[in-house]
């Protein structure tokens, strides 16, 4: 066999037929896959902490970028609707609601001491 036999994957000259074991790609072994397995899936998973943590911090930047003027009036427009709401005994058909509420009003610089006295028994921490 010529030099185009060898060039196409074929036996090495002066061999017995068996083919050169420096033409074949090694596969990974089995701890190179685990280790490409837990490398992907902790990539995976730390983009999604992330992605989790920026989403979660939206609400607050919302806020912080509304004019002092146009916080105030939602943070009031808010307090209001949950005392209507959420106070006395309709607080309780309206759970989910008001415990929502209460943590929305929470994140306001406008809530002072007195605020969060009033919406800490619906905050879902203080809920069972």
């Amino acid at each position: 066999m010529g030099l185009n036999g060898m060039m196409a994957g074929g036996p090495t000259p002066g061999g017995d037929g068996e083919d050169n074991i420096f033409t074949r790609d090694r596969g990974p072994t089995a701890s190179e896959k685990r280790v490409r397995q837990v490398l992907v899936i902790g990539g995976a998973l730390l983009v999604l902490l992330v992605v989790w943590m920026y989403l979660q911090g939206g609400e607050n930047r919302a806020i912080k970028a509304m004019s002092p003027v146009q916080r105030e009036a939602l943070f009031m427009e808010t307090r209001e609707s949950f005392r209507l709401m959420c106070t006395g005994d309709a607080g309780t058909r309206f759970i989910e609601r008001c415990q929502k509420q209460a943590e929305f009003l929470a994140r306001f610089d406008e809530c002072d001491d007195a605020c969060h006295k009033e919406i800490a028994p619906m905050l879902r921490s203080s809920v069972r």
